[in-house]
């Protein structure tokens, strides 16, 4: 004897079976009923997006104008030195005794 499905099974079923474009259509008739605005929510995800790379970009540049400027600050103190490593006394550095 064959089992007799709910009506509710049915629905699900059908509702399952929707393609993805008409599912689509029926969330828009849908969300366009509550009042959704769709170009002013796709404008707001766009500007934030958009925000999000612009402070990126901040970001980045200020780092690297710090690491130039490191860079910079590096080679201005290699360029005082005669001979390279011959001003290091780890000792005289770390206790200020007389040489």
């Amino acid at each position: 004897m064959a089992s007799r499905r709910s009506i509710g099974e049915d629905r699900a079923a059908g509702i399952a079976n929707i393609s993805r474009t008409r599912r689509a259509q029926l969330v828009a008739e849908f969300e366009g009923d509550l009042g959704i605005d769709h170009k002013a929510r796709a404008k707001a995800i766009y500007e934030a997006k958009r925000w999000k790379v612009i402070k990126t970009i901040i970001v980045w540049t200020i780092a690297l104008m710090f690491f130039a400027i490191a860079c910079q600050k590096l080679w201005l103190m290699g360029e005082a030195v005669d001979e390279p490593f011959s001003d290091l006394n780890p000792m005289h550095d770390l206790f200020g005794g007389d040489q």
